[in-house]
């Protein structure tokens, strides 16, 4: 138990780390536009090197929390069915981080064939033409857009069939109701990164740039938020369930008194 405490809040401490670079990245970008070039039109037509890179921090922290709860669903399942559980998840999360690190390999070889030779790596970054991006979506954006949701639902359907399997059984009422409340929990993590992630595919597939940006710029502090507030509410559960079971060791020594 020490163990995964300590390893949960290491990864939540990275998660951190890269939701607050994104962050960043964030206000760089308000800062080029709304302040840096205010009232030059011109400016929307070229990206700037943050916006460029945010793509790689976002697939960072969803492929990080989607690989959490793939890693719960994989200690949940029973040993028989395990990896034919988790596979088909990890497999969608790989897929959506390999697209995904085209989408950016793809906007840097394009901005490094116009340029000189001699340009560092940073400045390969700055004022891409957003002409140049258009076909970057239907073999880069759509697809990891696509396997981010699909990696969602699953995940949400494995969290719900495997705790309502948990508390199935012979557990106690107040398990029961604990149970039913982290489903209750993983359903609404899983509607609000879907209905963004959908919201994000609609925009990309019809070419809405402004929409599809600034989805792009919360969807990866949503999937952070969502999962640090799991792992609040795991935390604010516990004492309740200390709570159960300590009840329910009172009725047990009652009985043995009893008799």
């Amino acid at each position: 138990m020490v163990c995964y405490d300590t390893f949960r809040q290491t990864y939540s401490g990275e998660i951190r780390i890269l939701d607050t670079i994104h962050v960043s990245f964030t206000c760089h970008v308000l800062y080029h536009y709304l302040i840096i070039n205010y009232g030059v039109p011109t400016s929307l037509g070229y990206t700037v090197w943050s916006l460029s890179a945010s793509p790689i921090l976002n697939v960072c922290v969803i492929s990080a929390v989607q690989l959490f709860f793939a890693h719960a669903i994989h200690s949940l399942c029973r040993p028989q069915v395990r990896w034919f559980v988790t596979a088909p998840i990890i497999l969608l999360i790989l897929v959506h981080f390999g697209f995904d690190m085209v989408t950016v390999a793809t906007t840097y070889s394009k901005r490094s064939s116009h340029l000189p030779r001699n340009t560092d790596s940073v400045r390969r970054f700055v004022n891409i033409d957003v002409g140049e991006l258009q076909g970057i979506r239907f073999y880069g954006v759509i697809p990891a857009a696509a396997a981010t949701a699909l990696a969602e639902i699953l995940i949400a359907v494995s969290l719900c069939v495997l705790l309502y399997d948990s508390g199935s059984g012979f557990a106690s009422s107040g398990t029961k109701r604990l149970l039913n409340t982290l489903i209750i929990y993983a359903v609404n993590r899983c509607l609000l990164n879907l209905l963004v992630t959908i919201a994000a595919l609609a925009t990309v597939i019809e070419a809405q740039n402004a929409w599809s940006t600034a989805l792009t710029l919360i969807i990866g502090s949503l999937y952070a938020n969502s999962f640090l507030a799991s792992l609040n509410s795991q935390k604010r559960l516990r004492p309740q369930d200390s709570k159960t079971e300590s009840l329910a060791d009172e009725r047990v020594s009652a009985i043995h008194f009893a008799n």
